[in-house]
């Protein structure tokens, strides 16, 4: 199988936990990208900016290129999209709760690559129209970039519904526990 060709067009997907005052450092280390936190008009919108921060990238800005060499925005998720960064943050807003197959609601921790990384490392697969409008999820990891997921279905959208963050789409057993496990430690696959 071939490396799948980069569009060009895209947006890095943080964790604004792994930064202090993470809004006014991204203003001040790309001052002409324009931050996103995903909790942003929601009732969580007082901790927004330690949650997951969406921030457009198409390749060649000054963002893509500190994720493109692993400097400034750590453990950071490369989206390529077509879709604007407004979109790509409604799309993403829905994804933020998930249900377990129990049914039992979790917060997803996937702004952080590390957790990524491991589910990757697994194998593990989202559910069909997860990464809607989302072509291909790339990680930097050790220096390298990859694509982990490659979007054959684009078009398809899991949670389609405009419920705010209410859980819509349900994560199987071997994804959730990928997401949990971080190096020799488990933790709760939440923000």
């Amino acid at each position: 199988m071939s490396a799948p060709t980069i569009t060009g067009n895209g947006a890095i997907l943080l964790d604004g936990a792994r930064y202090e005052n993470a809004t006014a450092w991204l203003y001040q280390t790309f001052p002409s990208h324009q931050p996103w936190p995903l909790l942003l008009n929601t009732p969580y919108e007082a901790i927004a900016e330690a949650g997951p921060i969406l921030l457009d990238a198409p390749m060649g800005s000054p963002a893509y290129e500190a994720w493109k060499h692993g400097s400034g925005v750590k453990d950071s998720v490369w989206l390529e999209s077509d879709a604007s960064v407004e979109e790509l943050h409604r799309i993403l807003q829905r994804r933020l709760r998930i249900f377990t197959p129990e049914h039992r609601e979790l917060w997803l921790r996937f702004a952080d690559a590390r957790p990524l990384y491991q589910a990757w490392q697994s194998k593990a697969q989202w559910p069909e129209g997860f990464w809607h409008r989302i072509a291909r999820i790339w990680l930097h990891y050790k220096g390298t970039n990859f694509c982990a997921w490659n979007n054959e279905h684009p078009e398809k959208d899991g949670a389609p519904t405009s419920q705010g963050i209410a859980a819509q789409l349900t994560l199987d057993w071997p994804l959730l526990e990928a997401l949990a496990k971080q190096g020799d430690t488990a933790q709760e696959a939440a923000l």
